[in-house]
């Protein structure tokens, strides 16, 4: 028999907060990084400020649901509490799935500024394109599987929705999307960057917060284990508590996988082991050109030695003539996290300008 005084309410507050106080400092990093270290702000940061919003839209829906009975068990709620807990649920759940649009955008967008063969950027673009059509088909789904729409919430108006089984196909069918869409996104920078001229140590430490995204995609998959108990709509508020755990913690680690991805310039700067901007060798680089007038980790640091796509620099101030059939910028507005990994003991340095 089952305990209808059973309320799960104080973990879903405790898990909002944490992770709302987590992903908002690891995005303020990132803006002080991009704002102030390299003075650039990109359309991939726009995006993850949206996300980031989305998300504390989302848990602040969470935060009013509990209030009302969000957790406990259907039963043990007067009419007008469970239909106020049901409506807050099911606004959080419509914007965690636009929410992890904006935040699959913004790390695609991310990689492609880093991607310098067209089998990678035409990957890059292709997956955009394919996470933005799925996301708003299971948006829509979502928002229009009750008819009236108000009817996913208020059980007195006797309104038309989509089946249990219908509704968790859905859910699968989006989670496996994120899990694809994560693995894609953290494992693709590996080949990207593996033939750069790095040392091992600083070649490694970029793979992993590359990576990052990984964990990211082991909260969708547990998550999937979880989204059976959708099908009890009887008992929604309750059976769901885990799904809506990890539905809290899926975009919560990406946005903050992808907050730290920006931050190997605040790490250079802070002089963490495997950061640095050492020669593969482990010697200074001794060629010149690298210097400029804004200081040790500006902008024109994080911006430059980023190969051209089309094979040529664009027209800047100074630029580093590459063997392999590249133009390296070095006051560009290219932008990379893997500044000053990008360089060649081919480069014949031009004159340094201070700007």
């Amino acid at each position: 028999m089952e305990d209808l005084t059973a309320n799960r309410g104080s973990q879903l507050l405790t898990v909002s907060i944490a992770f709302t106080v987590l992903v908002w400092v690891a995005v303020s990093l990132r803006c002080y990084v991009r704002l102030l270290l390299i003075r650039e702000f990109k359309l991939d940061d726009w995006f993850i400020l949206v996300a980031t919003s989305g998300f504390t839209v989302m848990t602040s829906f969470i935060f009013v649901g509990v209030q009302y009975g969000l957790g406990m068990h259907n039963k043990a709620l007067t009419l007008e509490k469970e239909i106020l807990a049901l409506k807050y649920q099911a606004l959080a759940t419509i914007v965690y799935i636009a929410d992890m649009a904006f935040l699959k955008v913004s790390i695609a967008i991310f990689l492609l500024r880093i991607a310098v063969s067209s089998r990678y950027i035409w990957i890059l673009r292709i997956s955009i394109g394919i996470v933005v059509t799925w996301t708003t088909a299971i948006f829509l789904y979502n928002v229009f599987q009750c008819s009236p729409v108000q009817g996913q919430w208020d059980i007195t108006i006797g309104a038309k929705c989509v089946s249990g089984s219908s509704y968790v196909s859905a859910a699968y069918a989006f989670s496996i999307l994120a899990v694809l869409s994560d693995w894609l996104y953290a494992l693709l920078p590996i080949p990207m960057i593996w033939k750069v001229k790095m040392n091992s140590q600083t070649k490694f430490s970029v793979m992993v917060i590359l990576a990052l995204g990984i964990f990211a995609s082991v909260a969708t998959l547990v998550r999937l284990v979880y989204l059976a108990n959708v099908a009890n709509f009887d008992d929604i508020l309750y059976t769901t508590t885990d799904t809506m755990l990890w539905t809290i913690a899926e975009p919560g680690i990406g946005i903050i996988a992808a907050s730290v991805m920006t931050l190997r310039p605040l790490l250079r700067a802070l002089k963490v082991s495997g950061f640095s901007t050492d020669e593969p060798s482990g010697k200074s680089n001794t060629g010149g050109g690298l210097s400029t007038a804004h200081g040790p980790y500006s902008r024109a640091e994080e911006l430059s030695s980023l190969p051209s796509r089309s094979g040529t620099s664009k027209n800047h101030d100074n630029t580093i003539t590459i063997v392999q059939q590249y133009r390296v910028s070095i006051t560009g507005s290219d932008d990379s996290i893997l500044a000053h990994d990008f360089t060649s003991s081919h480069a014949r340095p031009g004159p340094a300008h201070g700007r």
